[in-house]
């Protein structure tokens, strides 16, 4: 997803964070306004990365993973990212899953995407340890204490989720100074409409990279809500001698084997988009389609056979656009 052509009174600002590009937009004419808010927003992000990178062995998160079956009190920061993590996974009845780190090393993403398609670091797979089904379940947290217990076996993958809260509230931030807009690495969390707009121009990216031009699917405006997809169509890589992907299905514990290119979901909040994203993926065309209306979400999927199918929430979402569904 990309933004459209914007007013001179919107103040932009990017920066790499999180293995993405990160771009803020602010509407106001008041640059002395928007470059402190921009800092502090960007900051935000660093402080994320650094305590949530699965890519970093000091980060706390990768502490807590290394003591398992031990009760580990956490910062405020991991405390609510573990926490909202397992409220998506009882959310999309565990087809989004927290646990799934060692399946990942697995499938042989044990280093940043960067690294793995330029191939540095060895990329080999590690072995997981036993199943890993609804073990999102055994964890365990005391909020008293503010601290979480592992079970034996489960390692913590915050990934998009983490992404997605950070951008939730890099935007919250931003609101403060004007109405705002937060582009993590093409998912959306969007504030107030600008002045003059109903709301922030975006557009839907087209999955098929056997276009020789980058085409848009629709363009449509976007306010006061979050719009995030998951995708095989870029993260993924050769793992012996077979196309790998990040979308892990936990029941399986292998590259999901999904009938989708994408899932794009919107939401209140940028979390829970990104969690119905990655479930709807996993789940595939038509039991995705139908989870989403039984939550009463706005989604679209693309499949490999190029057919597209979109609920009544995203119909509504997309109309007046050139989209064909």
């Amino acid at each position: 997803m990309n933004q459209q052509p914007h007013l001179t009174t919107w103040q932009s600002h990017s920066f790499r964070a999180m293995g993405s590009q990160i771009v803020f937009w602010l509407d106001t004419a008041d640059w002395r306004a928007a470059a402190p808010a921009f800092a502090e927003a960007q900051a935000l992000f660093s402080r994320s990365e650094s305590a949530l990178s699965r890519f970093r062995p000091h980060s706390e998160l990768m502490q807590l993973n290394g003591r398992s079956n031990q009760w580990v009190t956490v910062s405020d920061l991991l405390w609510r990212e573990v926490s909202l993590a397992v409220q998506l996974a009882q959310m999309t009845n565990g087809r989004f899953d927290p646990t799934l780190l060692h399946a990942l090393h697995h499938a042989g993403y044990n280093q940043s995407f960067e690294q793995l398609v330029t191939g540095v670091g060895n990329g080999r797979p590690q072995p997981t340890t036993g199943s890993l089904i609804g073990r999102w379940r055994e964890i365990e947290l005391d909020a008293a204490r503010q601290a979480v217990r592992l079970p034996v076996g489960v390692g913590l993958d915050l990934g998009g989720i983490a992404k997605g809260d950070t951008a939730q509230q890099a935007l919250n931030l931003l609101a403060q100074t004007g109405p705002a807009l937060v582009d993590a690495g093409g998912d959306l969390a969007a504030g107030l409409a600008p002045a003059g707009c109903p709301g922030w121009p975006v557009a839907l990216s087209t999955p098929w990279r056997e276009t020789t031009t980058p085409r848009d699917l629709a363009t449509f405006w976007l306010a006061d809500g979050a719009l995030a997809t998951s995708g095989v169509d870029y993260r993924s890589w050769v793992q012996d001698g077979l196309v790998a992907h990040h979308l892990i299905d936990p029941q399986t514990g292998q590259p999901a084997q999904t009938d989708l290119l994408t899932a794009t979901v919107f939401a209140p909040e940028a979390a829970v988009a990104e969690a119905w994203a990655t479930a709807t993926l996993i789940a595939g065309a038509d039991a995705g389609i139908d989870n989403l209306l039984e939550h009463d979400l706005a989604g679209l999927v693309i499949g490999r056979d190029g057919r597209m199918l979109a609920t009544p929430a995203m119909d509504h979402l997309l109309q007046g656009t050139n989209l064909k569904i």
